[in-house]
């Protein structure tokens, strides 16, 4: 069963609630992104690469069915045994054995839903309620999931999903795109550089995520930022927003200037307006205050992360209307946007990075 994302959250609220299905049942959802985002209640905490709940011991036995040591004797729903053969098998299946070292915190949000969904599978419900699982997927991942929800039917899994965007329902092909795409920008304006990123190389841990990267944006520029689950886009804009530490380390200006030069951090963050996915899951607002927030008057740089995530079709239509309005009137400001989906870009952004 497929249902728009509006039709659908009443319907899986209600299932949720009843004692009847509470043993067969299992969920992915934005509300467990947002409540493994407060156990540590601070945005900046994902950049530090650190924290004890690696995705290795989120998707462990004991994890995934809540195991008490005090417990003795307690019946459990499968042996370790069987449990490791299963677990094994959905890491291949969702791509995520690369990723089992890695803080939980320290995923990308199309990771963090690939690891989720994990979590869910592992517990081998009778009934799988996915509401808006593509969100924040770059398009193989999206393909990807809709052959694994058809691959669960036929082993007769009941699954109920919730979309947003009608192709992300399986056997349903993806459309094509409504408008010209961004292409990648040829030649330099004149205009000033808002964001100076030269030669930049981060190694987090033992990923190396870029690799002697450059790029330059300037004033009036409307860039969209692209890239696979992953590759580095919400840890580019933290260097540039300054959320990052390793802002202080790398040779990345914002306004003309190098991190821990001239200007306070709260000087500069002032100029900036930013919204994303990590930001709702953090501070619990919707995107749409999010949103109001960064198109407030005197910000000279718009960083904006899939910033209609979570947003319905008809809030999502009045958003994009709402920026192209709002860059129209603010001819200097830049903006940088971060979407998977063409049909998610709003108009004015002409310039492509691709990571």
């Amino acid at each position: 069963m497929a249902l728009p994302v509006d039709r659908a959250r009443g319907v899986f609220d209600r299932w949720l609630r009843d004692e009847r299905l509470v043993d067969r049942i299992a969920a992915l959802s934005f509300a467990q992104h947002s409540a493994l985002a407060r156990s540590v209640g601070w945005l900046q905490a994902r950049w530090h690469e650190e924290g004890e709940l690696t995705v290795a011991r989120f998707l462990a036995y004991d994890s995934v069915w809540e195991v008490n040591p005090f417990e003795v004797g307690a019946r459990r729903p499968m042996t370790r045994r069987a449990f490791a053969d299963l677990r094994a098998r959905i890491l291949r299946l969702l791509d995520l054995r690369r990723l089992l070292r890695r803080p939980c915190l320290a995923l990308s949000n199309g990771e963090t839903r690939r690891v989720l969904l994990a979590r869910a599978l592992l517990k081998q419900p009778s009934i799988l309620l996915l509401d808006d699982p593509a969100a924040g997927l770059d398009p193989a991942q999206r393909e990807k999931l809709k052959s694994i929800v058809q691959a669960l039917c036929r082993r007769g899994v009941a699954v109920a999903m919730s979309y947003r965007h009608r192709d992300e329902v399986p056997g349903v092909a993806a459309p094509r795109a409504a408008r010209p795409e961004p292409i990648p920008a040829a030649s330099p304006s004149a205009s000033r550089p808002v964001v100076e990123i030269s030669d930049l190389t981060l190694m987090l841990g033992a990923r190396r995520l870029f690799d002697r990267l450059s790029w330059t944006v300037r004033e009036g520029e409307r860039w969209v930022l692209r890239g696979a689950n992953g590759a580095g886009k919400s840890t580019l804009l933290s260097l540039v927003s300054g959320d990052n530490p390793f802002a202080y380390a790398c040779d990345v200006k914002v306004f003309g200037q190098v991190r821990g030069e001239g200007a306070t951090l709260d000087a500069v963050r002032r100029r900036i307006g930013m919204v994303s996915a990590e930001m709702q899951a953090y501070e619990g607002k919707s995107p749409a205050a999010l949103l109001d927030a960064a198109l407030a008057p005197g910000h000279d740089l718009l960083l904006l992360d899939e910033p209609f995530m979570n947003m319905s079709a008809r809030e999502r239509a009045a958003a994009k209307r709402r920026l192209a309005s709002y860059l129209d009137r603010h001819p200097r400001t830049a903006a940088i946007l971060v979407s998977h989906r063409p049909d998610d870009l709003p108009p004015r952004f002409t310039r492509l990075f691709t990571l």
